[in-house]
């Protein structure tokens, strides 16, 4: 056989056995993804920063080969109904759930029971003390007192302020309005709280009794029902509040919302996932840090900085 036939046959099989190599063994090739994990997702409600905190669950979930099953209470913010989410996912042999409480004391019970059975992971509200494998939150006490001192600027000594209690229990949202309303009675300011229940036309009859200089809701639901209800209203108190949704940035942009603590929510639910599948996987996790947030005024919400939180990139 001559030398140029033998070359002919051998530097095929070469270039075969390289493009085989790269196929099987390149990295970052699905050959060396870990297996596919399913994680049930237990929200509280389907409206405020769920939808940006899905997509960086569903980014998370996309990088780590993990699929969401995401399950909501017929009614928002029912702690009965995720209690029994959250025992029907334990029962079904869930790998890994994670759960955004709506009353920790609800709740209690039942993520204690789950502990060993399954990876929880608990987002906004920690629960790691009744035995939640962990839990991504922010330091919501921060978070209030940060809304307080951002209202006092609107709100002169002795004047009233109201504050939507729209989400009773034991969470996150509820410290949040612990800490402003410390903070706005110490440095003198009346403070009132309202139990937002959607009723505008009892909302209307508080305002109008109360007269207070500034409203402050403490999640996305209600403030946007506020900057709603705010439309067109020359009279309205000044509007301080929590979230960081399209339509919150669209209300602080046309001036009907004061000021916003925007909390990096598709960060929140991504670092979520990723805590929930390494967890469940036996991999290493240090643990993640407290999930950021920043007061935005409309002279500011284009900073770069602020756009990552109010306007955030898959």
């Amino acid at each position: 056989m001559s030398r140029k036939v033998l070359l002919q046959l051998v530097l095929p099989l070469i270039g075969l056995s390289v493009l085989f190599w790269l196929l099987a063994f390149a990295p970052g090739d699905k050959h060396h993804q870990p297996a596919l994990l399913e994680m049930s997702v237990i929200l509280r409600d389907g409206d405020g920063n769920v939808s940006a905190m899905r997509k960086g669950m569903e980014q998370a979930a996309k990088d780590l080969n993990v699929e969401l099953r995401f399950l909501t209470p017929a009614e928002d913010n029912s702690a009965v109904e995720q209690v029994q989410l959250l025992e029907h996912e334990v029962s079904g042999a869930a790998p890994a759930i994670l759960l955004i409480p709506a009353d920790r004391e609800a709740l209690g019970e039942a993520v204690s029971a789950a502990a060993g059975k399954t990876t929880l992971v608990t987002v906004e509200s920690d629960m790691t003390a009744w035995g939640a494998d962990a839990s991504i939150s922010m330091d919501h006490q921060a978070l209030g007192e940060a809304l307080g001192k951002a209202t006092l600027n609107g709100v002169p000594f002795g004047g009233t302020v109201l504050l939507l209690d729209s989400l009773p229990g034991d969470n996150g949202v509820r410290e949040r309005m612990e800490a402003a309303k410390a903070l706005l009675e110490e440095k003198g300011r009346q403070v009132r709280i309202y139990r937002w229940t959607s009723d505008s036309t009892a909302f209307a009859n508080i305002l109008r009794i109360e007269r207070p200089k500034a409203v402050i809701a403490f999640e996305a639901a209600a403030l946007t029902e506020m900057a709603e209800l705010s439309r067109g209203e020359e009279a309205f108190p000044l509007l301080y509040g929590c979230g960081s949704t399209a339509g919150i940035a669209a209300a602080l942009e046309k001036g009907r919302v004061t000021a916003i603590a925007a909390v990096n929510v598709f960060s929140a639910g991504y670092l979520a996932v990723e805590a929930a599948a390494k967890l469940a996987r036996h991999e290493s996790w240090t643990g993640a840090s407290s999930v950021g947030f920043s007061i935005v005024r409309q002279e500011t919400m284009y900073s770069s900085d602020n756009q990552k939180l109010l306007f955030p990139v898959t």
